[in-house]
């Protein structure tokens, strides 16, 4: 097997970890947004998620939401468990994809790449070794967990007072889908 050292973008044999990598860079982004919007249905805050000191490490956002749930909600809610869960459950590709974006892809054999972390840190090797399909794991993994936190989210969002200002009920896409609905509706 050739060993390429720093490959070519081009590299045909590169693209299915450049595919697996934009596929993750997507659903990292949708699961942050997804964080974000609940952040802001906790608080009832819209944009609290967006602000810089709430856009928390994912290893402390577990148990920092929990502490923003019983802030805002003392009463809790029934979803708390399942949202710390699923927050913890997304750590791994988390760090996954924040290695992917930030290390350097280094070396490239036949079907694994090896990235190199810019960060040494003690009892963890710098260099960790990839398949395509790791990564393309992780983003279906980022995926599966946004679309659990949107059912949380739901569920939480048709428990608030129908007074409530549609801007600080939902994400975007949750606005668009119920101005569309009562554009239909006239």
């Amino acid at each position: 097997m050739t060993s390429h050292y720093f490959p070519d973008a081009d590299e045909p044999a590169l693209q299915p970890f450049t595919q697996s990598f934009v596929r993750l860079m997507f659903a990292h982004a949708a699961f942050e947004r997804r964080v974000s919007d609940l952040m802001g249905i906790i608080t009832d805050v819209t944009g609290f998620g967006e602000r810089p000191e709430n856009q928390w490490k994912a290893d402390a956002r577990p148990r920092r939401m929990k502490k923003l749930i019983n802030k805002y909600r003392p009463d809790g809610l029934p979803e708390t468990d399942r949202i710390v869960a699923c927050l913890k459950r997304s750590v791994p590709f988390c760090h996954t994809r924040n290695l992917l974006a930030h290390g350097s892809w280094w070396e490239f054999v036949a079907d694994a790449i090896t990235v190199r972390s810019g960060i040494a840190r003690k009892g963890k090797d710098q260099h960790q070794v990839f398949a395509w399909a790791d990564i393309q794991c992780a983003a279906m993994s980022l995926d599966e967990l946004e679309v659990e936190l949107s059912k949380l989210q739901s569920a939480i969002e048709a428990r608030l007072p129908s007074d409530r200002p549609i801007a600080a009920r939902g994400s975007v896409r949750a606005h668009w889908f119920r101005l569309t609905a009562v554009i239909r509706r006239q």
